[in-house]
């Protein structure tokens, strides 16, 4: 499997930890055969993003992880792979429009709302918001500043003043506040171009509470000296990791419906030794209930990440079709086993395959064959203990780990399945198919003492099994 990354390198004091946690994710993934490509592009390049989407056709990609540099301008070329059934997922800035596959990466709209809250605060719930909305056409800094005017229409005493442009340097920020009359009583600042801004502010000699975004090496000082007042932080990290292993996830459910979002929770970094807002509230007072409520979110999604690598561990383990475990897992499960039984005890192995099952797909389709696996699978767990393993091997050959049972158990075992699978009648169309199952067996030390031989024997045997019913049917 190959995931392509396209995404920028630049500037570094952003996305290096953007790609970090595409690294991070790449090595978990790695050893499920899972190969990343990294395809790089300058931050608003949409001419180069669209050449490296057209380019990706003519190559075996399996799914595309994609920060894209315009909320719409790649929409066609992310609906043509779609239709091709080749997952996208989009990260860090989205594409809502296109039919991308899932959207991984900050909560946007909470985070402006966020910025809101803390920056009137800071105001004392009172006067002139200066606001920097960044570069149109990146759907991330339109959903700020979207969440920015929710709050604000709660606070009919805070007015906004807009500078629409990008702060390209401090200089063209600090031209762009002289042109503007009156006090300035705050700052917000919507693009990631946080220290920018502030060492505009800082020529022009304005000390008013700022509230930027993302927590980055350059925005840092300025963060110290106060003239940011805070930052609204949103995982770079964390995007890059999740980004790589939606894309994943995708190609193994591909078909199936997935999430539309990944949504990461905001924190706020405060400005060091803050004392009094300016309508006099003591900053602890004032944040003490928003830093519990941002705590508990946070937690909260700690457990979502917890529970989304545990997903992952699932799913690369895990027959997706019948759920019981892979050929991965399998060998994994039966070299432990063996290993238990040579030094406590005994084990036996059952290999076991659907017989007709080419018949059943070329006579029924696949989707009777699919049913077919599905209900052996379930007549084999059905027959299983606790301390049973049971795998599907690939194809319609199955297997099952014994522990601490010898030959005469596993008979009994090998039996039962037998007569369970004969019992189902498997309803396609207006037919009922039959079905069995031919089992072999092979126990530990009787006649192998390693797993490789055990699947030899146990294999061999259920061979003899499936040539003795053919000599008995013809």
């Amino acid at each position: 499997m190959v995931i392509a990354v396209i995404a920028p390198a630049q500037p570094a004091a952003f996305f290096d930890l953007l790609w970090d946690g595409v690294w991070e994710a790449t090595l978990d993934v790695s050893p499920f055969g899972v190969a990343v490509q990294s395809r790089i592009t300058d931050r608003s390049d949409l001419a180069a993003q669209r050449a490296i989407l057209a380019s990706l056709r003519g190559e075996q990609i399996d799914a595309i992880a994609l920060v894209p540099s315009h909320a719409t301008g790649l929409n066609p070329l992310i609906d043509d792979y779609i239709e091709r059934g080749i997952p996208v997922i989009t990260f860090h800035s989205d594409a809502p429009a296109s039919r991308r596959t899932l959207f991984v990466g900050p909560d946007a709209l909470q985070a402006g709302v966020l910025a809101g809250e803390v920056l009137v605060k800071l105001m004392g719930g009172r006067g002139r918001l200066l606001s920097f909305p960044g570069l149109g056409g990146e759907h991330h800094l339109a959903q700020r500043y979207e969440g920015l005017r929710l709050e604000l229409s709660r606070h009919q005493e805070v007015s906004e003043v807009t500078c629409a442009f990008d702060a390209s340097s401090p200089e063209s920020v600090a031209a762009a506040i002289r042109r503007q009359p009156g006090p300035i009583d705050g700052v917000y600042i919507c693009s990631d171009q946080a220290a920018g801004v502030a060492e505009g502010l800082e020529l022009m000699g304005i000390q008013a509470p700022c509230v930027g975004f993302t927590n980055t090496e350059s925005a840092r000082p300025y963060l110290e000296r106060r003239t940011i007042s805070a930052i609204i932080d949103e995982s770079r990290y964390q995007q890059g990791y999740f980004a790589v292993q939606k894309a994943y996830e995708s190609i193994l459910k591909r078909g199936e419906s997935v999430p539309k979002s990944v949504l990461m929770p905001s924190t706020v970094i405060f400005s060091s030794n803050m004392r009094d807002t300016a309508g006099g509230q003591p900053l602890n007072e004032a944040f003490e209930g928003l830093v519990l409520q941002r705590t508990t979110t946070l937690r909260t999604y700690q457990q979502m990440l917890e529970g989304a690598n545990r997903k992952l561990e699932g799913l690369a383990t895990t027959d997706p079709l019948t759920g019981l475990m892979n050929r991965r897992k399998f060998d994994e499960i039966l070299d432990q086993e063996v290993a238990r039984a040579l030094r406590y005890g005994r084990l036996s192995l059952l290999m076991i395959d659907l017989n007709w099952f080419k018949m059943v797909n070329d006579q029924f389709g696949h989707q009777a064959g699919d049913a077919a696996l599905q209900a052996v699978a379930k007549a084999l767990r059905s027959r299983c203990r606790s301390t049973d393993a049971c795998a599907r091997l690939g194809g319609d050959e199955f297997a099952l780990i014994l522990p601490n049972t010898e030959a005469p158990g596993a008979a009994v075992v090998r039996d039962s399945i037998s007569s369970l699978v004969e019992e189902i009648r498997l309803a396609v169309g207006d037919e009922r198919i039959g079905l069995s199952v031919s089992i072999g067996i092979a126990t530990l030390p009787d006649e192998a003492s390693t797993a490789q031989r055990l699947m030899a024997v146990a294999d061999a045997d259920m061979y003899r099994t499936k040539a003795a019913m053919k000599m008995v049917s013809s």
